[in-house]
């Protein structure tokens, strides 16, 4: 089993048989955000924590000194979603931008980061959920059924690394930061993993991401 965890909020929906994939990498094992305890966290077997977008962060601030303390250790966590209520030191609120369109939400690497190695970021903005794999003008044409994110951190922590900016003057969306031993990826936008489609160039990006959660990348 991986050493990597999805908290999610209650069980992990089953995947209806017969059901379309939008990616073909592997899946980390879920767990409900009301069953983060001591010995899971730091029992040794987990490295790393991916916390969907939906998560009660009012829960997770209860466990605020666990989490800290699996970070501080050496574990490895990205925070996706829009942070309201900050539950691990470095994170800030989420602040929405002001957006009439894709040209608005365009995404700008910032600094190179091995998770995103070999991203085109105008695959990230424009996901079409229609068949096929536009890419390029086509995919500009097509329009766009979800956004990599719609608005960015507020502050950064010291020894924070922007990885990714949003809208024309490149506001945070993607940042990492140290925490004693560990790492926090915080991710402003819907689930990272979601964004990983298997004939576009993020086809490498959930495998990347698990690896660097495992703390082999």
């Amino acid at each position: 089993m991986s050493a990597v965890r999805a908290v999610t909020m209650g069980p992990a929906p089953a995947t209806p048989p017969g059901s379309p994939r939008m990616s073909t990498h592997p899946r980390p094992a879920p767990v409900d955000v009301y069953d983060l305890t001591e010995e899971l966290l730091l029992g040794g077997t987990v490295k790393g924590l991916t916390i969907t977008g939906n998560a009660d962060q009012i829960h997770l601030q209860r466990q605020a000194r666990l989490l800290e303390e699996f970070v501080r250790r050496g574990g490895r966590v990205l925070v996706n979603g829009h942070i309201v209520r900050p539950f691990l030191p470095g994170l800030t609120p989420w602040r929405a931008l002001d957006h009439r369109g894709p040209a608005d939400l365009v995404i700008t690497p910032v600094t190179p980061h091995p998770v995103f190695e070999g991203v085109d970021p105008a695959e990230l903005l424009y996901r079409t959920g229609v068949p096929g794999t536009p890419t390029g003008e086509e995919l500009t044409r097509v329009g766009v059924a979800g956004f990599y994110g719609r608005g960015y951190q507020t502050h950064l922590p010291e020894g924070a690394t922007v990885l990714h900016g949003i809208g024309p003057h490149a506001l945070p969306v993607d940042v990492v930061h140290p925490l004693g031993r560990g790492q926090v990826m915080v991710h402003a936008g819907n689930d990272l993993l979601s964004f990983c489609d298997p004939d576009r160039s993020t086809r490498h990006l959930g495998p990347r991401l698990l690896a660097w959660l495992e703390g082999t990348l």
